[in-house]
């Protein structure tokens, strides 16, 4: 990549969301990350990573000053998305899930008994066959 590409994905300031720039700001106050880590993740300079850190809170107001004129940064509100509810048996077997779990306990138990009742086929050889 030569260096008029990389200049064209920069973003700016005014384009970071909160969450972007308080990632930022955090990175550099923690400071486990270099400057230039943080520029190449959040695809701005070194030196805006720097102004952001110095100028955090005069950004976040900014921000909140656009975002409730409507120009959010984000971009368009995202719509949540409605869950149905689940489908459910129509002929319910169980009126409660502790009903359910109990006759499944129930079962798990008669499978383990039936198994002890069952001796191992290794005990049935013929003693007496040993040489």
């Amino acid at each position: 990549m030569n260096t008029s590409q990389a200049q064209t994905k920069q973003n700016r300031i005014e384009d970071l969301t909160f969450r972007e720039l308080d990632m930022i700001y955090s990175l550099v106050r923690i400071g486990n990350w270099q400057d230039s880590d943080i520029a190449r993740v959040y695809g701005l300079s070194e030196i805006d990573v720097r102004r952001v850190f110095s100028g955090y809170v005069e950004l976040r107001r900014v921000l909140e000053i656009r975002q409730q004129n409507g120009h959010s940064p984000q971009g368009p509100p995202l719509e949540v998305a409605k869950k149905t509810p689940r489908k459910r048996r129509s002929d319910a077997r169980y009126s409660t899930a502790a009903e359910r779990q109990a006759t499944y306990r129930a079962r798990l138990k008669e499978r383990r008994l039936a198994g002890l009742h069952h001796p191992p086929e290794w005990s049935e050889m013929d003693a007496g066959s040993s040489p």
